[in-house]
């Protein structure tokens, strides 16, 4: 059975043999599940390089059997995402917290002539998609249950729906009250358009203007992700605030009845998103 293990990807060699692969897949289970091994790699690779959540939690491989127990402070509410994606609260008076793990998923099919005829070019357009799906999707909860376990009391308000320096200083200086830095600053790309008209150094005004971005504001790097609330800046310490537990790593399973026309894989990773320390995490909402 050919493979792609070895050859560097974009390679003429790697090509080649993915092109074998492909003609492979129709030929048999075997070749299907061959398919499914090489394009399991890029799709990895694809999300790791765009997603966020790794830089906001504390990724954690769970070793086989290893239950996602945490410890927190018992008077310190913990939050997690459920089976159903949506942000759960826990109690105070517990001081650790189990957060539950889940199947995040993707079902690319691709067209039986993309196959036949070696096109690479539609299959890596394939796995880019899928790798889009599956991290704009493990983002959107990493973002939920952070923004739900923001305390009141760590909440900025504004009168309005422009984002103003004034409202992000203010909400900088509850992360600084508690001797932690801010280091990230997260928002909607839209977002970015508040910022535009302020005063700030020339070093980042030459960096806006040719970049047409603000990489940092104080300490603090910002990060645009359309997971974002629209209405939402929420700040993040340089201090962990919580846990992503991680049961399975990404998975390609191949689909083995095929249709007349169509074919493709189950693309799935089983992990969670915690938050061990809400009372470290400061936001802005927008009111208007």
């Amino acid at each position: 059975m050919i493979g792609t293990q070895g050859l560097a990807a974009g390679s003429q060699n790697f090509m080649a043999a993915m092109a074998a692969l492909m003609r492979q897949a129709l030929e048999s289970p075997e070749g299907m599940r061959a398919l499914a091994a090489a394009i399991a790699k890029p799709i990895e690779t694809e999300i790791k390089r765009k997603e966020i959540s790794s830089l906001l939690l504390t990724r954690h491989d769970l070793p086989k059997g290893e239950r996602p127990v945490y410890q927190k402070k018992p008077k310190v509410r913990a939050f997690w995402i459920s089976k159903d994606g949506e942000a759960q609260m826990q109690e105070v008076g517990r001081d650790e917290i189990e957060f539950p793990t889940h199947r995040i998923h993707a079902n690319p099919m691709v067209d039986i002539s993309v196959l036949k005829h070696g096109n690479i070019g539609s299959l890596m357009d394939l796995q880019t998609a899928t790798a889009e799906q599956i991290r704009r999707e493990i983002d959107k909860r990493t973002i939920d249950v952070i923004s739900r376990a923001v305390p009141a009391e760590n909440t900025v308000t504004v009168a309005g729906s422009t984002l103003t320096e004034a409202a992000l200083n203010e909400a900088m200086s509850i992360i600084e009250d508690l001797e932690l830095t801010v280091k990230f600053i997260l928002l909607r790309g839209r977002r970015f358009n508040d910022l535009r008209g302020w005063n700030l150094d020339p070093e980042t005004k030459l960096e806006l203007r040719q970049k047409g971005i603000i990489k940092n504001y104080g300490t603090a790097s910002i990060l645009t992700t359309s997971a974002a609330p629209m209405d939402e800046i929420i700040l993040i310490p340089d201090q962990e605030v919580g846990k992503m537990p991680v049961r399975e790593k990404l998975m390609v399973d191949s689909i083995e009845q095929k249709g007349r026309f169509k074919t493709g894989w189950l693309v799935w990773q089983e992990l969670g998103q915690g938050i061990t320390r809400p009372d470290l995490l400061a936001k802005i909402r927008l009111q208007g």
